[in-house]
């Protein structure tokens, strides 16, 4: 899998405390998106056992609710993500799990969406099918800049939260929240909900 950049602990990418994974690579070209870094399908592919030993790892350490997918664009590398998903559900069935895509709903359950490795309509189905049998929860649709949002997790008015099981409801979404981590050397990493306009 090509993988963006790996967050141990957050409380700004869902319920709890949450271990975050951004894939690496999305061809939706959302006007405004404050990920850029992670658009292009480039870069060193990891093992998807190795990143599931670093959740895991994760887990032990912070006591973790659950994981968050994030990117780039998951749904376009749909088979490492239910790889790792299987896994981490193998390995600690406790964990919560929740999604960020740029796609609807109807197109994910269409199989109307574009995959970096190719796969045929009723793969990316079926892919689909077993992907949203491990969410709990997602956030799908395009980021809008032109129609902004302070709903929990959702950046643009058009997005939808989708819960998927009965682990967590509607009270568990808290508001946009910002995190800023400063790691040794001074390098800053932002992840969360950007107040409106300062990605511009």
């Amino acid at each position: 899998m090509l993988l963006h950049a790996l967050i141990p602990a957050s409380r700004a990418n869902g319920p709890g405390l949450r271990a975050v994974v951004f894939f690496q690579g999305c061809n939706l070209g959302c006007r405004g998106c404050w990920n850029k870094h992670s658009h292009r399908f480039s870069g060193t592919e990891e093992a998807v056992d190795a990143v599931a030993h670093q959740i895991l790892r994760a887990f032990a350490d912070y006591n973790l609710e659950g994981v968050t997918f994030s990117g780039g664009e998951p749904m376009q590398q749909a088979d490492s993500l239910h790889g790792l998903m299987q896994n981490l559900h193998r390995q600690a069935p406790e964990l919560s799990f929740g999604m960020f895509s740029g796609y609807t709903e109807r197109e994910l359950d269409g199989g109307l969406y574009w995959t970096w490795k190719e796969l045929s309509p009723p793969q990316k189905r079926r892919l689909w099918n077993e992907v949203r049998g491990l969410l709990d929860f997602a956030v799908l649709g395009r980021f809008n800049q032109n129609q902004p949002s302070t709903l929990p997790l959702r950046t643009s008015r058009n997005q939808v939260l989708r819960l998927f099981s009965n682990r967590h409801t509607a009270a568990d979404f808290s508001e946009q929240l910002v995190e800023v981590s400063i790691h040794e050397g001074g390098r800053a990493e932002l992840t969360g909900f950007p107040v409106l306009g300062w990605s511009q």
